[in-house]
């Protein structure tokens, strides 16, 4: 996830996000799984700052573009590059670096088309973004989409942005080597909430992303 804030006014500054949403791959003890995820939420924490509701710009039925490159990575750190920020780059997994698992490959994907909500106080907007097809996942991008246009109050001005998902967003597309033969429907539906339950405390949480912006003036 980067997000990048460019000021426009003296007391404006707009906010563009590129999120990138791969399947994830992840070696376990005996096996591994693979796992996308349904949906998310972005949450943005301002100070001496607020986003009104009406100039909050990525809402709706918004397609994810169709192409994206996975490029193989020798690390489990979130890859974030934000100008002018701090980013904090933990836990190891995340909704915008491929694996080690996944080689390089350059695939077209089916259309996804992503519900974008939003909701939250002016100093604290929150986007729920969900994938509108039941049964598939978020796969794709948004490169540098407006997300908002931030008023500043005053000098500096902070926008801290973290991405979260919860157990309901996770859905595991391929589990292999875990699981016992001759499962009843029941039996394995709990086996797999156990397997998100524990890939979501110890790899997912607090956060997948999280960064920081300061401006500490508008030239």
């Amino acid at each position: 996830m980067k997000l990048e804030g460019i000021p426009v006014q003296p007391d404006q500054i707009e906010l563009y996000l590129t999120i990138n949403f791969n399947v994830q791959c992840e070696s376990l003890p005996g096996g591994s799984i693979a796992f996308g995820l349904k949906g998310g939420k972005l949450q943005l924490r301002l100070e001496n700052g607020k986003i009104h509701h009406q100039f909050r710009e990525l809402t709706g039925s918004l397609a994810l573009s169709l192409q994206q490159e996975s490029q193989k990575s020798n690390s489990n750190q979130t890859q974030m590059s934000v100008e002018g920020s701090e980013a904090d780059s933990y836990p190891p997994a995340q909704a915008d670096v491929d694996t080690e698992q996944l080689e390089d490959t350059k695939e077209q994907l089916p259309a996804i088309t992503c519900q974008v909500e939003t909701k939250g106080s002016q100093k604290n907007p929150v986007w729920d973004f969900a994938v509108e097809t039941e049964k598939t996942v978020l796969q794709g991008l948004f490169k540098k989409v407006k997300l908002a246009t931030l008023n500043a109050i005053a000098f500096p001005c902070s926008v801290e942005a973290t991405f979260d998902v919860s157990l309901q967003d996770i859905y595991l597309i391929r589990v292999q080597g875990l699981l016992p033969g001759n499962l009843s429907t029941n039996q394995l539906a709990i086996l797999e909430r156990g397997i998100a339950h524990l890939l979501l405390t110890r790899k997912l949480k607090p956060y997948l992303s999280r960064i920081e912006l300061q401006f500490d003036s508008i030239s």
